[in-house]
């Protein structure tokens, strides 16, 4: 495996896990088989991520692999919450949302990691 490979895995693994606050990273360590997000859709280079156990209100995460834009959306209404993103990416993210599949699928998805 080339070093370029290694480096780029645990540059984003450490990436990852280092925008968890602590609450969460304990809970990963006290429950090693649960997993840590759940990847809901890829959009050209950003990834909507729904996390288990995360915060209210119910929302989305939207990142690029680059980690420039990091941003949340409301599940609701699809609207954006916080975050680092441009007008752009913003409509993309509010057309997959409005699609067949995007609210209903991270709605499912929130409801389960609540439990």
């Amino acid at each position: 495996m080339s070093d370029e490979i290694i480096l780029s895995a645990i540059t984003h693994t450490l990436r990852t896990y280092l925008s968890y606050d602590d609450s969460f990273i304990e809970f990963l360590l006290e429950n090693p088989n649960i997993v840590d997000k759940q990847r809901i859709e890829t959009i050209e280079h950003l990834e909507v991520i729904i996390y288990p156990n995360d915060h209210n209100p119910p929302h989305f995460h939207v990142k690029s692999k680059d980690l420039k834009i990091d941003a949340k959306f409301l599940i609701e209404t699809g609207e954006f919450y916080k975050g680092t993103i441009g007008s752009k990416e913003i409509k993309k993210i509010k057309a997959f949302h409005q699609s067949p599949k995007g609210k209903i699928l991270m709605e499912i998805i929130w409801k389960k990691y609540q439990n």
